[in-house]
C-alpha cells in the first residue's frame, strides 16, 4: 500500500512471462500508463496507505440476533441455534441498537416479496458462516439478489427501504452484503444488443417486457427500476441519523443505487459499484437550515450506465447534490457513460449552497467515456477533466487526484466481454419518411399530417454483469479504492 508504482511494475513483469510477442503491444500501453503517471499518484496512494479500511465504526448497544437461511421464522433469534431465517424477521424483532448477524445466502425480504425495510437504528453485518464462528464478507457471501418472480410482490423504490428513522444521535450499519438485481431484470427479447460473450442482450426499460432469471428462461419479465438502498421518508417524516455503509457489493442495480432524503450524516466506505445505471449516489439534504455530510472513502465504482439506450442522459459515477457537503477521498471511478462525477445541481437557497463544502482528494479516474466532471454551462454542460479539478470553484478542496488511461490494471479483475463491449459502445438511429406511401397519400387526402418511422439501435446497453466477478475489484489496485475487508 506504500506505493502504486511497484504494483504496476510487478504487474508488467508478470504479465511480460505470460504474455506473447502478439500481446507485447499491450503492455507497452501499461509500461507507459505506469510511466505517464505524475507525481499526484504517488501522493494519492501514499496518503491512502495511511487510509483505515477497517475504520472503527459505532457498534451495537442492545442485543445481537442471528439470521440463517436454515433458521426459522418461529425462533426467536437470539442465539446461532435459534437463529431467524430472514432479515426482515430479524429487524422487526430487534430493539433499536441491537445487532443482527447473517449467515451466508440469499436473503430479499419475508415471503420472498423483494423487500427489505428498516425503521429503527440497528447494526446489520453479512458474512458470517453457517454456525456463526467466523466472519469473511468475500468468503461467506450474503447476498440480497431478488429474482424475477419477486417482481410482482415487492413495494416501495427500494431493495433496502430505510424508513422514517428520526433518531438523530443514532446509528445505522449495514455491513458485508452483496446486492445484485441481475435476474430480476428483462433482457431484450429479440436478442439485441448482445456483444460476444457477454450474459444477456441489453436491458428493457420499466413497462416493456423482456426476458430475465438467472438461465433467461422467463420470456415475461418487467423491470422495476427500483434504487438498492433507498431513503424512505413517510408522511413528511425525513429521516435523521447517522448512516455507515461498508465492505458492500452493488452490482446490476436498475436505478440509482444508493438515493433519497436525509438529516445526519451518511458515510460510505469500502464498497464495490458495478455495474449500475443513473449514478451510484443521489442523495439530498432536505434541512433548510443544516448540510447533510456525505463521506465516500475507500470505493471502487466501474460501468455505470445512462438513464436511457441512446447514451445521453446520465451514467455519473457520483452525484454532488444541495444540501449536503460531501468528501471524496482514495475512490476509483471509471468506465461511466458520461462522467465520474456530476457537480450540476445548485442550491436555489444562495446561503444554503454556500455552505457545501466539498473535497475530492486522491481519487484515480479511469476511461470515463465523456468526461471526469460536469458541472453547470457550456449548453451541453462544461466537461472538466481530472487534470483541471482545482480550477472548479465549487469543490473547496482538490488534491492528488489522477487518471489513468489503460485498462491493465484491472487485468483479470474484470470481465473481459463485458470490458470490450463498453469500450466500443454505440447507438445509432435511422428513419423511413416516404410521402408517397399509401398510408401517406391517405392522409394527405383527409388533411391529417404525414407520417415516418424511426427505429434505434444500441450495440450495448446496462446487459447484466457476472456478479461473482464483480467481488474481484476489492483489492484490484493495493492502496486505492475498495480493499480486501478485514
Amino acid at each position: 500500500m506504500k506505493s502504486i508504482f511497484r504494483n504496476v511494475a510487478l504487474l508488467v513483469s508478470l504479465l511480460a512471462l505470460t504474455t506473447p510477442s502478439s500481446g507485447q503491444g499491450f503492455l507497452k500501453k501499461l509500461k507507459d500508463a505506469a510511466n505517464n503517471t505524475t507525481e499526484k499518484m504517488n501522493t494519492a496512494v501514499e496518503k491512502a496507505g495511511s487510509a483505515s479500511v477497517g475504520a472503527a465504526v459505532p457498534r451495537a448497544s442492545g442485543p445481537t440476533y442471528y439470521v440463517s437461511r436454515s433458521g426459522s421464522n418461529n425462533n426467536d433469534g437470539l442465539s446461532p441455534s435459534t437463529a431467524v431465517k430472514n432479515i426482515q424477521k430479524a429487524i422487526d424483532l430487534a430493539s433499536e441498537g441491537s445487532e443482527i448477524r447473517v449467515a451466508e445466502g440469499n436473503y430479499f425480504g419475508l415471503l420472498n416479496k423483494g423487500n427489505i425495510i428498516i425503521d429503527k437504528p440497528l447494526v446489520i453485518m453479512g458474512g458470517y458462516n453457517a454456525d456463526f464462528s467466523e466472519r469473511d464478507v468475500l468468503k461467506y457471501l450474503t447476498t440480497i439478489a431478488p429474482d424475477d418472480n419477486s417482481n410482482g410482490s415487492s413495494q416501495g423504490r427500494g431493495t433496502i427501504q430505510i424508513r422514517s428513522i428520526e433518531k438523530p444521535a443514532s446509528t445505522l450499519v449495514i455491513d458485508g452484503f452483496v446486492f445484485n438485481k441481475g435476474n430480476a431484470i428483462g433482457y431484450n427479447l429479440r436478442g439485441e444488443g448482445w456483444p460476444e460473450g457477454v450474459e444477456t442482450p441489453f436491458m428493457m426499460r420499466e413497462g416493456s417486457k423482456g426476458q430475465g432469471g438467472p438461465d433467461l428462461e422467463n420470456k415475461e419479465v418487467y423491470t422495476q427500476e427500483t434504487y438498492f438502498i433507498y431513503f424512505d421518508g413517510v408522511a413528511g417524516k425525513v429521516n435523521n441519523l447517522n448512516v455507515f455503509v461498508r465492505n458492500c457489493t452493488f452490482v446490476n442495480g436498475p436505478n440509482t443505487t444508493i438515493c433519497g432524503l436525509l438529516k445526519g450524516s451518511l458515510t460510505v466506505d469500502n464498497c464495490a459499484f458495478i455495474n449500475n445505471r443513473v449514478t451510484t449516489m443521489d442523495v439530498r439534504g432536505p434541512d433548510p437550515n443544516a448540510i447533510t455530510k456525505v463521506n465516500f472513502r475507500n470505493n471502487t465504482v466501474l460501468f455505470v450506465w445512462s438513464y436511457t439506450k441512446d447514451l445521453q442522459s446520465q451514467g455519473f459515477g457520483f452525484r454532488f447534490q444541495p444540501g449536503t457537503s460531501c468528501t471524496l477521498e482514495n475512490n476509483i471511478i471509471g468506465l461511466t457513460i458520461f462522467a465520474g462525477l456530476d457537480r450540476t445541481h445548485i442550491d436555489s437557497d444562495a446561503n444554503r449552497e454556500a455552505k457545501r463544502h466539498d473535497a475530492v482528494k486522491n481519487n484515480i479516474f479511469f476511461l470515463n467515456r465523456i468526461t471526469d466532471l460536469t458541472i453547470p454551462g457550456g449548453g451541453m454542460l462544461t466537461r472538466v477533466k481530472v487534470e483541471d479539478f482545482d480550477d472548479v470553484e465549487a469543490i473547496a478542496e482538490c488534491s492528488g487526484n489522477t487518471s489513468l488511461t489503460d485498462p491493465a490494471l484491472f487485468k483479470g479483475k474484470i470481465d473481459e466481454a463485458y470490458l470490450n463491449g463498453f469500450l466500443s459502445v454505440s447507438y445509432k438511429e435511422t428513419t423511413s419518411y416516404n410521402p408517397n406511401s399509401a398510408a401517406n397519400t391517405f392522409r394527405s387526402a383527409m388533411g391529417m399530417n404525414m407520417t415516418g418511422t424511426m427505429t434505434s439501435s444500441v450495440s450495448m446497453y446496462f446487459n447484466r454483469y457476472p456478479w461473482q466477478k464483480a467481488l474481484d475489484v476489492f483489492g484490484a489496485v493495493p492502496g486505492c479504492g475498495a480493499q480486501i475487508p478485514r
